[in-house]
């Protein structure tokens, strides 16, 4: 099934697992690969509601079942030519912390071993803006710079970025031992920002930067629309990449009013920083650029220049 260069040459016609299809990132996914003509199947935790769903958004067939489970999950992959794996606990609230690492570690090992051993041609796995561990971090860290990237050293104290990073770990190791094509993807916050006009994203990042703005700024007030993830996820099928680290994937803006150097400077006053033009993100999006020939193109501010938050004035949006 595989190409011989680490990817696939196109994926019409060819048969895509999606694991967590029932999810936000994955429903999408499965809809655009429809879209773009594959053939997609969905393994996921979802019943018969979940069924419907997966047919709606063009799903040939869905399968349900758990990513711990190693004999449902060699069934499901096989016979196919890429997996996309976005099955898992996201963030800190979906569970204990066992059940955060063993979803996301065990399951995520699970079908990579499986991927290999069926001679899948490509698997895209989620991995995350917290593989680094500083944004969800319980002490007060920042990065060691301004714009920082994929290389940023980690420094982890919580359940999910420690899974995050022992599967990019797996990654390497998996690829080594079996030759597996593999792609990472770093996503940061991702939602629909388009939902009701933006005013639901709207008042989840002013939100958000009331409790927690260190996290915010170590997350560089990145975002990515859920159809762009989608869209970065499905050109990570068709590019060569290393199996790890993850590739970040965010929209070239942030989310806030401000230039990006002045919020830098009341955030992460001590932290090394190179300028940063106007209100690009302070993270490197390079390897995207260059190793997917991904750029987002859904913009917050193209949906209403009032959407985006600003730092002297966190209220929440009234209801339009």
């Amino acid at each position: 099934m595989s190409t011989g260069t680490g990817s696939l040459d196109g994926v019409a016609g060819r048969r895509v697992l999606v694991t967590g299809g029932d999810g936000l990132i994955g429903s999408a996914v499965v809809r655009l690969l429809a879209e773009l003509g594959a053939r997609v199947d969905v393994y996921d935790l979802g019943g018969a509601d979940a069924a419907d769903r997966a047919a709606q958004a063009g799903a040939e067939n869905h399968t349900s079942g758990s990513v711990t489970d190693a004999e449902g999950v060699a069934t499901a992959v096989a016979e196919h030519d890429a997996v996309v794996h976005l099955a898992g606990i996201a963030g800190l609230d979906g569970g204990t912390a066992e059940q955060i690492y063993t979803a996301n570690t065990l399951g995520t090992f699970l079908v990579m071993e499986a991927a290999a051993r069926a001679g899948v041609g490509k698997l895209v796995y989620a991995s995350s803006i917290n593989a680094s561990g500083l944004p969800l971090n319980p002490r007060p860290v920042l990065p060691s710079r301004y714009p920082w990237d994929e290389d940023e050293p980690a420094d982890i104290a919580d359940p999910y970025s420690l899974s995050k990073q022992a599967n990019e770990a797996a990654a390497h190791a998996v690829s080594r031992r079996h030759g597996l094509a593999m792609t990472g993807l770093r996503y940061p916050l991702v939602r629909d920002i388009t939902a009701e006009g933006g005013t639901v994203f709207g008042r989840h990042i002013r939100r958000v930067l009331r409790e927690d703005p260190r996290r915010q700024a170590c997350e560089g007030w990145t975002y990515l629309d859920v159809r762009d993830a989608a869209a970065a996820t499905a050109a990570a099928l068709t590019h060569e990449t290393p199996a790890a680290p993850g590739i970040l994937v965010a929209a070239p803006r942030t989310y806030l009013r401000q230039d990006t150097d002045e919020a830098l400077q009341r955030t992460a006053p001590d932290v090394l920083r190179k300028p940063v033009p106007g209100r690009d993100v302070p993270v490197v999006l390079d390897r995207a650029a260059v190793q997917l020939g991904f750029t987002a193109t859904t913009l917050l501010e193209d949906i209403d220049p009032a959407l985006l938050a600003d730092l002297d004035d966190l209220h929440d949006l009234h209801d339009r």
